[in-house]
């Protein structure tokens, strides 16, 4: 059997997800990136984005990751992100609800700070609707 990785999403508050996995797939700021077991060690700093994972070859998860760093080595993924949530953790009402409600702020932002700080929280809000999105193409799959 093919090595697996030890997959950890860690925030502040709490240990997200620790998981055996066959691989990850992250954006990193520079670009998206697949690990899989054996990688090179690494060290890089992640996009707001969705984080996915697959468990094995008929199951993939994923997360909404607000950033943060990760760090691959002995087929060891560990990362450290000030907010993450599992797909199956976000209010999809919600998320919708605060991307338009920041939508409609950022048009009343005058000072480039608060702009740039509203524009953080849509895409925090974008990686939580795509995180759902995914959790959504999963489950049709599933049932067909």
């Amino acid at each position: 059997m093919a090595n697996k990785l030890m997959l950890r999403i860690i925030t502040p508050e709490r240990i997200v997800l620790e998981q055996e996995v066959e691989q990850v797939v992250a954006r990193a700021v520079d670009g998206e990136l697949s690990i899989l077991p054996d990688h090179e060690p690494l060290l890089t700093a992640l996009s707001i984005d969705v984080m996915r994972w697959q468990v094995d070859q008929k199951h993939q998860e994923t997360a909404a990751v607000m950033g943060g760093i990760m760090e691959v080595n002995k087929n060891e993924v560990t990362v450290l992100s000030d907010l993450a949530e599992l797909d199956t953790e976000i209010d999809e009402a919600a998320a919708h609800q605060d991307k338009s409600r920041l939508e409609a702020e950022k048009t009343q932002k005058l000072d480039k700070l608060d702009t740039y700080i509203t524009e953080m929280g849509i895409a925090k809000s974008m990686a939580r609707l795509k995180a759902v999105e995914y959790r959504r193409t999963r489950r049709g799959k599933v049932s067909q």
